[in-house]
């Protein structure tokens, strides 16, 4: 039997710190929803023209929607009337699943080769074609979808490490409601302020805190961001640098049993456990 992956990804709709009289007063979670509701169709690279489409909302603020590409290709076939060979031009548009739920700002989307090696690549072009949108142009919005990794094993090595002495982490432009009050939130408002698009920090000290720090590393990860501490083992030891990174963390599903409604209920158990508890993950 055939089976659907789905990855995590946060999506950001990030607005300038300054806004001009004709920006709208959009919340990210507005922008996104008029963005695919547009179901923009753009001419990505050459000869591939990628679309939304199939949109259905499960709710006022989360649904479905297909997102695939059209390319023309020759086909050397038989026809029957002239009794010659011919060559004829087709178009194929080959789609895969994705669901959203824009309160909180993640989208799952689901693996498909033929359109895209990886789901990372997929979620590149989602968020070319929503850059493209006219709520995104005309309110100067920088989309940015990245994707959520396991943060299990970095925050395994935190926890029993003997000392912790550094934490970096990357930071963007303000967006998700639940990032964490220590580092996240705070830098996003000052790196917005200072009309950059990205930043990093690292802290520095004989023993870190491990509790502060997981809390940091949840909403890091849950933020599309990453990490890296150097922490000692064990006594003796020499100290090592750990990283938080990798590919977005995933959900497999058979195929005949595919049902958007249930993938979004589980998407977002799974960001909830990321996020804040990981015993409140299945």
């Amino acid at each position: 039997m055939s089976t659907i992956e789905y990855s995590l990804f946060r999506v950001k709709m990030i607005r300038p710190h300054q806004l001009s009289f004709l920006h709208e007063d959009l919340t990210p979670r507005e922008a996104f929803l008029k963005a695919i509701k547009q179901k923009p169709s753009e001419e990505l690279r050459k000869g591939y023209i990628w679309h939304i489409g199939n949109l259905s909302l499960i709710n006022p603020s989360a649904g479905y929607f297909a997102l695939g590409r059209t390319t023309t290709s020759t086909v050397e076939k038989y026809d029957i009337e002239s009794s010659n060979f011919i060559e004829d031009e087709q178009e194929f548009s080959p789609y895969t699943h994705c669901v959203f739920d824009a309160k909180i700002g993640f989208i799952g989307i689901s693996k498909k080769p033929n359109l895209c090696p990886t789901t990372t690549g997929i979620a590149e072009r989602l968020e070319e074609l929503l850059a493209l949108t006219e709520v995104v142009v005309e309110n100067a919005i920088k989309v940015e979808i990245k994707p959520i990794p396991n943060p299990d094993g970095f925050l395994k090595s935190i926890n029993s490490a003997r000392r912790i002495y550094t934490f970096s982490a990357t930071f963007g432009g303000p967006n998700p409601f639940d990032a964490d009050r220590f580092f996240q939130k705070p830098l996003s408002v000052y790196l917005s302020a200072a009309n950059g698009e990205y930043g990093r920090t690292t802290i520095r000290g004989e023993d870190l805190d491990k509790e502060t720090l997981t809390e940091v590393t949840r909403s890091t990860a849950a933020t599309g961001n990453e990490a890296s501490a150097r922490i000692q083992r064990n006594r003796g030891e020499k100290a090592i640098t750990i990283h938080l990174t990798g590919d977005p963390i995933k959900i497999k599903y058979d195929s005949d049993e595919h049902d958007p409604e249930r993938v979004l209920i589980d998407l977002n158990n799974i960001y909830e456990g990321i996020r804040h508890d990981e015993n409140s993950r299945d």
